[in-house]
Order: structure tokens, then C-alpha cells, then sequence
């Protein structure tokens, strides 16, 4: 028994680290707009990496035998890390790149702005 729930754990930690992965996905698409094609070549990477995470996982800790409480606990700590971590760490990362965004946009103004005062003083550096 100690042993199942040393596995269901660890299959826990894995699929933390399978949403994880996931929201790299996830944060790409919120900063960027993408066509139907890119995220279906998006998807389908995913699913192909995650797959072959969980195979890995249930060969090295359970000799390749699927059992229920492997799932579970992948499941489980999935469920739990995108609801509980995710959020925070894909707004912090969305927050941080949008007040960035926002600093370039003033800097470029700003630079526009100094550029054509320049030029309309026959300043040219």
C-alpha cells in the first residue's frame, strides 16, 4: 500500500508537470493571435510530448503497467495545478508582458516624437 501511494504521488507531481508544460502553450497563445493551423500544429505537439511523458512515467515507476491509481494521481495533480497554480503563473507572465509591451510603445513614441523634432530643427545625427 505505502508503495501505490508513493507512485500515485509521484503521478501526481508528473501531471503538475504535464499542465506545466501545457501552459507554455497556453501563454504563447494569449500574447500572440494564432491561426487555426498553428495551434492544431500546437496541439498535436502537445498531446504527442504529454504522451510520451506518461508512458515514460508509467514504465520507469510502474514497470509499464497501467493501473487506475496512476491515472488518478496524474489526473489529480493536473486537476490540481491548473486550477490552483496555473492562474496565477499565466496572469503574472500575461500582466508582465503586457505592462512591457506597454513601456516599448512609449519609448518608440517618445523616440518618434525626438526624431521628428530633430528633423524639423535640420538636426540630423
Amino acid at each position: 500500500m505505502q508503495q501505490e501511494l508513493q507512485i500515485f504521488l509521484i503521478s501526481a507531481f508528473w501531471g503538475m508537470l504535464v499542465v506545466f508544460y501545457y501552459d507554455f502553450f497556453r501563454i504563447w497563445r494569449g500574447i500572440k493571435v494564432h491561426r487555426t493551423w498553428s495551434v492544431v500544429v500546437e496541439d498535436i505537439v502537445f498531446c504527442l510530448g504529454a504522451a510520451c511523458l506518461i508512458v515514460a512515467v508509467l514504465y520507469t515507476y510502474n514497470q509499464g503497467q497501467v493501473r487506475a491509481f496512476v491515472l488518478l494521481g496524474m489526473g489529480c495533480g493536473a486537476a490540481l495545478y491548473n486550477w490552483g497554480i496555473s492562474p496565477f503563473i499565466c496572469g503574472s507572465i500575461w500582466y508582465i508582458h503586457g505592462k512591457l509591451k506597454l513601456v516599448l510603445k512609449r519609448m518608440m513614441k517618445h523616440s518618434k516624437m525626438e526624431q521628428k523634432k530633430n528633423e524639423k530643427d535640420g538636426k540630423n545625427e
